[in-house]
């Protein structure tokens, strides 16, 4: 099976929509760990027979304090990574933040080298709108050094640099097969030494990325993250949107007043030109909506799959993380893997 792991706090509506695109995508079955209590999207994942769902609460994280979301999506991915090391049905294992959908091209990945341990889906991003009537399906790719140059002259861009044309990462995600030796963490796959693995590309191997395609989404995502323990300073190549968004919150502001703030926001810095990319012809067209594609599970890997992580509630969480991945852990994994 081709898995994802993901930690994940948002709307029922936009989880159910996130679920289906990657399954119809590529994905064969899901692993979410979600971010505190969220009694909806507990209840739509626990009745979905391709997604192992666990509610990552303060017991979850008991050995230590875990304020940042990023902190608890790199152990939640480099735990799983672990976890399903040596499993038969588990194949590989992709990493996916909650406004991302893999499109896989399973003869691309399954047609790598036997000796390829990760790969990098790469990432295009959804266009930026304040108020779209539908969701996109225009996503832009990385530019070339010319194509940069060019729209910096046509006035779209303030500096030549794909870093300021994206408004999130422009890394792509990794995806690795499970080993002791490796853990996934958020963009990169690392060794025992606390060395990146060398992640391969393949044209079939790509991520849609909806970081804030439209005003109010931007508005949901910020908001969301303030209650998630996340860190403005995580968009360091957008310091302009960083630092703007860092002073707005440091002032205080009553609920209504910083909403109003941060839409002020995204229509000065979040919105693209379609009309523009689209005549350059510098934009990627597809609908993960218009993907037909029967999921198959194996039955045996999922319910070993519930137990792994049933098993796993109990143990010190620290050592997981991806630059901690000494063989002290793979004593810890075989004993949770006992009889499985």
């Amino acid at each position: 099976m081709i898995l994802s792991v993901t930690t994940l706090k948002d709307s029922a509506s936009n989880v159910e929509k996130w679920v289906r695109r990657n399954l119809a995508g590529g994905i064969d079955h899901m692993v979410v760990f979600v971010d505190g209590p969220q009694p909806e999207v507990e209840a739509l994942l626990g009745a979905h027979p391709h997604v192992t769902s666990l509610t990552a609460d303060a017991a979850w994280y008991a050995d230590a304090p875990w304020e940042l979301l990023n902190d608890r999506q790199i152990v939640n991915a480099a735990l799983t990574s672990r976890l399903l090391a040596g499993m038969p049905w588990a194949d590989w294992l992709f990493h996916l933040d909650g406004d991302e959908v893999a499109q896989i091209d399973r003869a691309d990945l399954y047609g790598l080298a036997p000796e390829t341990r990760a790969v990098r889906l790469r990432a295009v991003e959804a266009v930026g709108l304040l108020h779209p009537d539908r969701d996109p399906t225009l996503f832009k790719r990385r530019l070339t050094p010319g194509e940069l140059q060019l729209l910096t002259v046509l006035g779209a861009l303030n500096e030549p640099d794909n870093a300021a044309y994206f408004r999130g990462h422009t890394l792509g995600k990794p995806g690795l097969r499970p080993t002791l030796d490796l853990a996934i963490g958020v963009h990169h796959v690392i060794d025992r030494e606390a060395n990146r693995e060398r992640l391969v590309e393949a044209p079939g191997l790509r991520l849609l990325h909806y970081e804030s395609p439209s005003g109010d989404e931007f508005v949901r995502k910020w908001m969301a993250l303030l209650g998630s323990g996340g860190h403005v300073g995580q968009r360091g190549h957008r310091a302009t949107v960083a630092d703007s968004i860092r002073t707005l919150l440091a002032l205080d502001l009553d609920e209504a007043d910083t909403r109003a703030f941060l839409y002020r926001l995204y229509e000065r810095l979040g919105l693209d030109d379609v009309g523009l990319l689209h005549r350059l012809g510098l934009l990627v067209e597809t609908d993960p909506d218009a993907r037909d594609r029967s999921v198959t599970s194996d039955p045996e890997g999922v319910r070993q799959l519930r137990v792994l992580l049933d098993r796993a509630r109990g143990v010190a969480k620290l050592g997981f993380r991806p630059k901690q991945v000494g063989r002290d852990v793979d004593a810890v994994v075989r004993r949770l893997q006992v009889g499985l």
